[in-house]
């Protein structure tokens, strides 16, 4: 045998005989890929400033002669404490800093504009953040600007008699000073006071109607809040699991927010499950999940201002029980009626009418109603009057404007939804443990309680509500929400899929929370 060929021999002998090296972890199986794909979207631009200044010429429109004050909200007490700036002031300047005051002033035909920011001072910028400053403010708006020390003097000469101060703060009813008014508030009762100011008049219905129609550059920034708040809505899905605690999920969401560049939540974030999936604005975010639950998530991104709001109920271990699915078709067919409906001209309250019909329908082939028509003894201003059985388990509106406010200016409440008009359709069901134990103590009561309490057992903790958003155009109807799942089989093919924010999950450290709630 030639000598290569013996230490080849050798080798191999050597390496069966040797023992296997020690194994490591196993490094986990890549997680199953979610299919969706974000809708192409263009990159975005800020809204330019000549579409701030249309809006001021807009509501300027409505006014007389005068003088109209416009405060931003003020720095917080602290500069650590979280800053936003309020919608009215943010859709008339785009401006984004504390402290911030515009002032439009109309004679005859003229009109000028006046704005008022903090100064640039570098002793407070490197605790709070570079300033704007006059010069920058008149970049970025075209507003005349000044600082907020030079505001006195320039108010004296605007408002150098002037008989009405404009406003959108609307003040207390006999215009009186109360201590407990908002500070733009006391800003204008101030005013009125140092110059003699005859009246005041508020604006707020005017600027109101204005900002029912939402231009294309505020539908595209409401989009990409929808999507990041769809893009929550799906991880969220795929993490829930029985033995969670609340609050997980509630940071999964709030950070996905973020991942994506939004400012903040559009609003407080509720994820309830089990009994607190049927308490509307259910806060706390801190009870442990468990199999049998639903779980409610009603939240919202906050995108350059403009506000989301969408919400997906869910089974937290991942399939629907035959109560579940029960109640969760009921209200898909109550928005899916409403959404038919949704078209130029027709107003909320149409919709809430189809949707309610449905509602009350479905309450009543479970049992949970007497019928679609059943009423019930209630109490109103101290007397007794007939209430509607379907309001046990729907007592809330069908669903609001969104835009700069979560719950934004909309047409739909009145003359009927425009082109332009961007709104939520969200109809609920609540079967509360107790909702047969408050009602008033009448024979007619009692013998419906009988009738309905096996069904309030059967179906109680069980809290469903759909939420999506729609925009309204020339081309009609658009649900902006497609890709968060509302369809049954949807939500249960998603949910079996593997999170990545569960791998590194620790629970030992979730259970510690156990040990500080109160008993």
């Amino acid at each position: 045998m030639s000598a290569p060929r013996r230490t080849l021999l050798l080798l191999l002998a050597a390496l069966v005989a040797a023992p296997a090296p020690a194994q490591g972890p196993v490094p986990a199986p890549p997680a199953s890929p979610d299919a969706f794909v974000v809708p192409a979207t263009p990159p975005p631009a800020p809204i330019a400033r000549e579409e701030f200044a249309r809006r001021r010429q807009a509501l300027a429109a409505e006014m007389g002669d005068g003088v109209l004050v416009v405060m931003g909200t003020l720095e917080p007490d602290a500069d650590y404490l979280p800053f936003a700036q309020n919608a009215p002031f943010r859709y008339l300047t785009g401006v984004t800093e504390p402290n911030a005051v515009l002032v439009i002033a109309k004679r005859g035909a003229r009109v000028d504009e006046h704005l008022f920011v903090m100064p640039r001072e570098p002793s407070q910028e490197v605790w709070q953040g570079a300033r704007l400053g006059a010069e920058g403010a008149t970049r970025l708006t075209g507003i005349p600007s000044h600082t907020t020390e030079e505001m006195e003097e320039v108010l004296r000469g605007v408002l150098a008699g002037v008989r009405t101060l404009y406003t959108v703060a609307p003040l207390s009813m006999d215009g009186s000073q109360n201590p407990f008014l908002r500070p733009d508030q006391q800003f204008i009762q101030q005013l009125q006071r140092e110059y003699g100011v005859e009246r005041v008049a508020d604006l707020s219905d005017e600027l109101f109607t204005i900002r029912q129609v939402k231009s294309p550059a505020e539908l595209d920034m409401l989009r990409r809040s929808i999507l990041i708040t769809t893009l929550a809505h799906r991880e969220a899905m795929r993490a829930v699991e029985p033995g969670m605690n609340e609050f997980e999920i509630h940071a999964l969401i709030e950070a996905t927010f973020r991942r994506y560049g939004a400012e903040r939540p559009s609003f407080g974030s509720i994820v309830g499950s089990g009994p607190n999936s049927t308490t509307l604005h259910y806060r706390a975010a801190d009870r442990y999940m468990q199999a049998g639950d639903m779980l409610v998530m009603d939240i919202g991104a906050s995108y350059n201002g403009y506000a989301a709001d969408v919400t997906r109920t869910i089974p937290v271990n991942g399939r629907f029980s035959p109560e579940q699915r029960a109640v969760y078709e009921i209200v898909l067919a109550a928005q899916k009626a409403a959404e038919e409906q949704a078209r130029a001209g027709v107003t909320m309250a149409r919709l809430n009418q189809t949707a309610t019909r449905v509602i009350a329908e479905g309450l009543a082939r479970l049992g949970l109603i007497e019928s679609p028509q059943a009423t019930y003894e209630c109490r109103r201003g101290g007397a007794t009057a007939q209430c509607a059985q379907v309001n046990l388990f729907y007592m809330h509106g069908l669903g609001h404007g969104i835009g700069l406010d979560v719950h934004d200016p909309e047409a739909g409440y009145g003359r009927g939804f425009v082109a332009g008009s961007a709104f939520t359709i969200e109809p609920g069901i609540y079967v509360r443990a107790d909702a047969l134990d408050y009602l008033p103590d009448t024979p007619g009561n009692r013998r419906m309680i009988a009738r309905l309490r096996p069904a309030v057992e059967r179906y109680r903790d069980i809290g469903v509500r759909i939420e999506d958003d729609y925009f309204l155009t020339e081309g009609g109807l658009e649900r902006v929400t497609a890709g968060a799942p509302r369809e049954i089989d949807e939500i249960e093919a998603l949910m079996a899929l593997e999170s990545f924010w569960n791998r590194e999950r620790r629970p030992e450290m979730v259970e510690w929370y156990r040990g500080i709630t109160p008993r």
